[in-house]
């Protein structure tokens, strides 16, 4: 994949650790850290050691596995690539990376395993507590369906006053501005003040400083929140760059988590063994 450099706009490869016209950093490459493993057999040690059950998070480090909802990483002995790939509800592959360098390779999957572990716990928390304790039965049941159903009405007003609140705060607060834009033929992209174009000579979508037009005038050239096929291209939450901001500015764990955080206790209750899922239709 390229990369246009957020300095010069020279293109270059997204495996360059810096510009090769300017010399700015490659800001791809800055989830790289130090004690992220930099082989396929560090990464399986490094699973083990933490006891990650890869079988339930659909992992398979160091082999080409063919069914479907499934994440990997392997060397193709033919070509000597590694590659990191995604196999999706319907059985298709998903291509994340094909090429030499291992140590990138290997920090890709590591970064989704991450993801993915931050999503089970996420699911696990919301549905922890639930739990019902079947041993009393002396309890009233028609106190307890009155009960729940002022529950039910209850948590329907709060929706609806949520719902208001981010109504209002659509309208009131820069969030408004999140979207995609047209301007000169161009493609854009805007969230949290930060502008994004999608260059259709390399398919893809690069950070961008746009004109004051476009800066001070944006509600006139909006044209939806949400991505529409007609726009061409593709989702902007799709690419690279989504990812990367997302998880760097947004959560910021890349650099905060501890090596403990990974740890693994297969004794207590987890998402992976009460309901999680991957979301098997996306590319990544």
């Amino acid at each position: 994949m390229k990369l246009k450099c957020e300095y010069c706009d020279h293109v270059f490869a997204d495996t360059d650790e810096i510009c090769p016209n300017c010399g700015a950093p490659n800001p791809h490459l800055k989830r790289n850290a130090v004690k992220i493993p930099q082989t396929i057999e560090e990464l399986k040690d490094f699973c083990s050691e933490h006891n990650l059950p890869l079988e339930k998070m659909h992992f398979h480090i160091g082999e080409d596995y063919k069914e479907p909802k499934a994440f990997g990483i392997y060397k193709d002995e033919k070509t000597k690539n590694f590659v990191v790939y995604k196999n999706k509800a319907d059985g298709t592959r998903a291509v994340r990376y094909e090429g030499k360098d291992e140590a990138y390779a290997v920090n890709e999957i590591y970064q989704k395993m991450k993801a993915e572990i931050n999503e089970e716990r996420a699911y696990t928390a919301e549905h922890s507590g639930g739990s019902s304790n079947h041993s009393n039965s002396g309890i009233n049941k028609n106190g307890i369906r009155a009960f729940t159903k002022m529950i039910i009405a209850s948590i329907a007003t709060f929706i609806a006053f949520l719902a208001l609140i981010v109504t209002l705060s659509f309208i009131f607060s820069d969030s408004k501005n999140t979207g995609y834009y047209r301007y000169n033929d161009n493609l854009y992209y805007q969230r949290n003040g930060n502008w994004y174009y999608y260059d259709a000579n390399y398919d893809d979508w690069y950070n961008a400083t746009v004109d004051e037009e476009l800066e001070d005038n944006y509600s006139d050239y909006f044209e939806s929140y949400d991505y529409d096929d007609s726009y061409g291209g593709y989702n902007y939450t799709d690419s690279d760059s989504y990812y990367s901001n997302y998880y760097d500015i947004d959560n910021n764990w890349d650099d905060d988590w501890d090596n403990d955080d990974w740890d693994y206790n297969s004794s207590s209750d987890s998402g992976w063994d009460s309901g999680f899922s991957s979301d098997w239709d996306s590319d990544w």
